[in-house]
């Protein structure tokens, strides 16, 4: 039984891992895309340094990255001549990773489950 709490416990931190997941298009968008979408936004720079936003806006001509940090509403500036890429959160491969792979691994689960728990009807 033992085994099976294990299996079971490590089924769930991995459900929480994925959760966590986020899959940003590779195509770099122009920031005014990015801002029509209202997704979450990875603003890459050449030194392949990146910052991940809620959104981006524009306010006075100047480009902002908005994150909610510790409750708080923090808009951080963005220098347009730096940025390398400015990517959108692909809300379609971030659901199917999210539900597919869970899936996945619930369906292996049951299969080797099944193994373990034999119900023999008759003698």
């Amino acid at each position: 039984m033992k085994r099976h709490l294990k299996t079971v416990a490590c089924f769930l931190t991995f459900l929480i891992l994925i959760q966590g997941c986020s899959i940003y298009k590779s195509v770099s968008a122009p920031y005014e895309e990015a801002m029509k979408h209202n997704a979450r936004v990875r603003v890459k720079y050449p030194d392949q340094f990146a910052l991940r936003f809620n959104r981006i806006e524009i306010i006075d001509d100047d480009l902002y990255g908005v994150k909610k940090v510790n409750g708080r509403i923090v808009k951080t500036l963005i220098n347009r001549e730096k940025i390398k890429k400015i990517q959108v959160k692909d809300k379609t491969w971030s659901w199917i990773v999210f539900l597919g792979i869970p899936v996945i691994y619930i369906g292996i689960l049951v299969a080797t489950v099944d193994d373990w728990f034999t119900i023999e009807w008759g003698n």
